[in-house]
């Protein structure tokens, strides 16, 4: 058995199959009666952005925002605002959660306290009223992801009824102006064709992968990616594989690798390497590869280096 299809048979939707079904919303706590929780889209984005960026003042890892990157990420990521929810006490903002939504999923996301609301139950209002939102519009999964070394936050959701899956990984590769064409440095790796990929046969590539992505790479995501290019290449060893990204001024984002034939490390470290002598200008960020990811080797031999990590985690539930 080949190493792409080992992992295949070891698809991480098998980790959730022992996840025992509940209902979302289960008030686990007393309420904090001077909170108000009102809906996120009765705000404007730069209220949002003001308090997101307030909750990160002092995060484990800096996030900032502002009102043209968050209205990418609502767009990206399917954020509904009126699912989604911020706390308030006296008229100011405490702490807000959002709320993406695809078919019968959800995903908490951008959740965050301003210090003025800590250890006042405030993420835990924003938590169980995001849970009411799902469980109010009969999603039957949810999802979300925290930082590793996060512990008040990953006990907050276990506490919640959720559950780990796996350990995501998010990398960054700084450029390289070695890779510069015509130096010898990259020297092709091999590769006997490589072509650009359509728009809509990315989509497809996307949608065939071996594994489950984690919601920043599901299919979905990449729909409202403006500017998406993808590479397939075929290698003398018969080796093939594809790679998609999005190039922007200065760095390449949401990239995603496949091997269809060949040891993975192997394809995708080629493929990256084609990928970053073509936009050898550009720093990179690859996130959320699950550990256990054949190609993750690829990419450190590629270049990239380890960020932080992420723990995925899962809570189902069931219609009435």
């Amino acid at each position: 058995m080949s190493k792409v299809s080992q992992y295949r048979s070891q698809n991480t939707l098998s980790q959730v199959d022992n996840v025992r079904p509940h209902r979302f919303f289960q008030q686990l706590w007393q309420p904090n009666r001077h909170l108000e929780m009102r809906r996120a889209d009765k705000f404007s984005l730069q209220q949002l952005v003001e308090a997101y960026n307030q909750t990160r003042v002092d995060y484990i890892v800096p996030m900032p925002m502002n009102v043209a990157r968050l209205n990418e990420y609502i767009k990206l990521y399917d954020i509904d605002l009126t699912a989604s929810w911020v706390a308030l006490k006296e008229e100011t903002i405490h702490g807000l959660g959002m709320l993406g939504i695809r078919k019968d999923r959800a995903w908490i996301t951008r959740v965050g306290v301003l210090p003025s609301g800590r250890r006042k139950g405030t993420g835990r209002a924003i938590i169980e009223r995001l849970l009411q939102s799902a469980e109010e519009r009969h999603l039957t999964t949810i999802w979300l992801e925290v930082i590793k070394g996060n512990e008040p936050a990953n006990q907050l959701f276990l506490t919640s009824g959720f559950q780990p899956t796996r350990e995501l990984v998010v990398a960054r590769r700084p450029p390289d102006l070695r890779e510069f064409s015509g130096n010898g440095y990259f020297n092709g790796e091999n590769i006997v064709r490589m072509v650009d990929v359509s728009r809509s046969t990315a989509f497809n590539l996307l949608d065939k992968r071996h594994a489950r992505p984690n919601w920043l790479i599901e299919s979905e995501s990449f729909y409202n990616v403006p500017d998406l290019q993808a590479i397939f290449v075929e290698c003398e060893d018969g080796a093939q594989g594809w790679a998609i990204c999005q190039p922007d001024k200065f760095q390449l984002k949401h990239i995603v690798v496949e091997a269809l034939q060949g040891d993975p490390a192997s394809v995708s470290c080629r493929l990256l390497k084609a990928l970053h002598e073509r936009y050898f200008t550009r720093d990179a960020i690859m996130e959320n590869l699950p550990e256990q990811d054949p190609t993750w080797q690829g990419f450190k031999n590629a270049g990239y280096f380890d960020v932080f990590r992420r723990i995925e985690m899962v809570k189902n539930g069931h219609q009435n």
